[in-house]
């Protein structure tokens, strides 16, 4: 019996030789443990992630309501015996509840624990309940639990291979992107990338052009086919990339239509046979892989990307080479699109029609959430002084209780703002997710701005997270007009002034940032210079006073109401004087929780 267990085990490591994910592994290895019946009333892996959370997989007669409900025990079981401290203390459970006694009682101190270890870090354990407290069959759990530990620590070391890489893919293709402003320039340096993250030795990139599609080739890249002669090249090898639009896949049609037909999924073909153009009854040559990405900017697929292997290789294309060719491309697609809008700014006469273009891309460019809170109210709203406006403001969610609010206003009026505005909003989505506070953020924003040639003027800019859990509201200010925090219970204000220069200013410049903590009823209002340097017709400004004065007057208006409000105010106090810059304000209102 012991021969035939080790028989099992050998053929349980080749099963999970090829697995790909944590889950995969676990069904296996829960498979094997009931086909060789060491599948006890609860039975389960803790595995602990990169991020210092752990995932529980169960297999439980006990009711899952329990299980959750000892977790914290199931937690400090795991560090005593695993003599290590869980960081987080955050556990997500994916339990399958089997029939059984409903009644019994769980124990975790009847819970064996097989730890996983990797150079001296617990990474895991297998827990199997016994209800002795004393488990039968002890060395046969060990071995699954190596099995489990081995195949476990492959898949994860595949998986921050992946990040690694896919993270060094971002950095490249995004120095690409916000270094170059000239679409030829940025079309070149990503044909390199390409195909060089793709091994491949031909790649062409086709958007779509008007309201039937029509696929144009913006650009292609081929490398040298070295020494072949002109009787024995293709047609298809010769004629690139200007064949391209008449390329017919045996059995499959028009090569332009197949891609445009699989929406926005991604296409990998292997051994394609290209016909010839002349005669659609001979093959002009065979491809070994062929694999096309869709172009989706804002769920709009705009184009596709198309790579293609015309050498056979050992290894082909992988899920990984996809992956961060996808990355890639993502971040290409965003340039991408800002560029053709830049060009055909460039073509067009600066006529009514234009600007009123304009203004619809510009407005796209704002907030597209409202923002949902349990203890806070935000709103926001701008009014540019000319079709085209300057002001920027933007939310994003980091988690489901922290939100950044951002405000910056973009130097410059009208189309170039636009286009600025557009090219900042790229920097800032590409920076907001990453590590640290507003401090931090606004540095990283910074140094991407000082390196690129696209934008040479300063951009003051405001960057405030809002915690819904412990209600702060923690900010940074880059040379921006100063926010403005107004205390309900004291009735006083406080300028929020922590920060440092505007961004662009001056290469390595660093920020302070403070937090506040909101209590009910309190404001933070950001605005751009346009709220208080609005003018009537004797040309006095609207002023700080004036504003402080409405704030204490409207305090119990809800956010939405006190932002329509002020801005009906100021209207009306410039008595039908063209504003004298872009208005925006953004409110945010600590209230009781819904």
């Amino acid at each position: 019996m012991e021969d035939l267990f080790h028989v099992q085990i050998v053929r349980l490591r080749k099963d999970c030789e090829n697995l790909k994910s944590e889950e995969d592994l676990v069904s296996v290895v829960f498979d094997f443990l009931k086909q060789a019946n060491l599948m006890t009333s609860f039975s389960a892996f803790l595995t602990i992630n990169h991020f210092g959370s752990g995932v529980l997989y169960g297999n439980s007669e006990f009711p899952t309501q329990l299980i959750s409900e000892r977790r914290e025990q199931i937690l400090s079981r795991f560090e005593k015996i695993g003599n290590a401290d869980f960081r987080h203390r955050q556990l997500m459970l994916f339990i399958e509840e089997r029939n059984g006694d409903q009644h019994q009682n769980f124990e975790v101190d009847n819970l064996v624990l097989f730890p996983m270890v990797l150079e001296n870090k617990l990474e895991g354990a297998l827990l199997i309940y016994s209800p002795t407290g004393i488990l039968p069959n002890y060395d046969k759990y060990q071995l699954v639990s190596w099995v489990f530990q081995e195949h476990y620590f492959m898949i994860s070391r595949k998986h921050q291979s992946l990040l690694y890489k896919k993270m060094e893919a971002m950095n490249e293709a995004r120095e690409m992107i916000y270094c170059v402003m000239s679409i030829d320039d940025m079309l070149s340096i990503l044909g390199d990338i390409v195909l060089g993250h793709a091994k491949a030795d031909m790649a062409f990139l086709a958007l779509y052009e008007g309201e039937n599609k029509q696929v144009v080739v913006r650009a292609s890249w081929n490398s040298p086919l070295g020494k072949v002669t002109e009787t024995r090249i293709s047609h298809f090898e010769r004629d690139f990339p200007d064949n391209l639009p008449s390329i017919e896949i045996e059995d499959k049609g028009n090569m332009f239509e197949l891609a445009k037909n699989s929406a926005t999924k991604i296409l990998k073909l292997n051994s394609v046979k290209l016909l010839r153009s002349d005669n659609p009854d001979i093959i002009d040559i065979l491809i070994p892989e062929m694999l096309f990405i869709p172009l989706v900017i804002r769920e709009r697929e705009i184009g596709f990307l198309c790579v293609i292997r015309r050498m056979f290789a050992r290894e082909k294309i992988s899920d990984t080479d996809i992956s961060i060719l996808e990355t890639i491309i993502s971040l290409a697609a965003s340039s991408i699109e800002n560029n053709r809008l830049y060009e055909q700014t460039l073509k067009e006469q600066i006529t009514q029609k234009e600007l009123q273009v304009a203004q619809s891309i510009q407005m796209g460019l704002q907030a597209k959430i409202k923002p949902k809170l349990r203890n806070f109210q935000i709103f926001a709203m701008s009014l540019p002084a000319r079709v085209i406006g300057g002001d920027y403001y933007d939310f994003f969610p980091l988690s489901e209780s922290r939100l950044v609010a951002t405000l910056t206003d973009i130097v410059g009026k009208g189309i170039p703002a636009a286009l600025i505005m557009a090219f900042f909003k790229g920097i800032m989505q590409s920076s907001v997710f990453g590590q640290g506070g507003p401090d931090q953020i606004l540095s990283v924003i910074n140094e991407n701005l000082c390196k690129s040639k696209s934008v040479k003027n300063y951009i003051p800019s405001v960057f405030g997270l809002i915690n819904d859990d412990d209600c702060t509201f923690t900010y940074s200010n880059a040379g921006h007009e100063t926010p403005l925090y107004f205390h309900a219970g004291t009735q006083s204000f406080k300028l929020l002034d922590k920060g440092g220069l505007p961004l662009g200013a001056m290469s390595d410049s660093t920020y302070e940032q403070e937090s506040v903590f909101m209590e009910t009823g309190d404001i933070v209002m950001m605005f751009t210079d346009g709220v208080t340097e609005a003018r009537n017709k004797e040309g006095v400004d609207y002023g700080s006073e004036r504003v402080h004065n409405f704030v204490r007057q409207y305090q119990s208006l809800t956010a939405e109401q006190f932002v329509d409000k002020l801005s009906e105010e100021i209207l009306s106090y410039s008595q039908d004087v063209p504003l004298h810059d872009d208005m925006t304000i953004v409110v945010i209102k600590r209230t009781e929780a819904s």
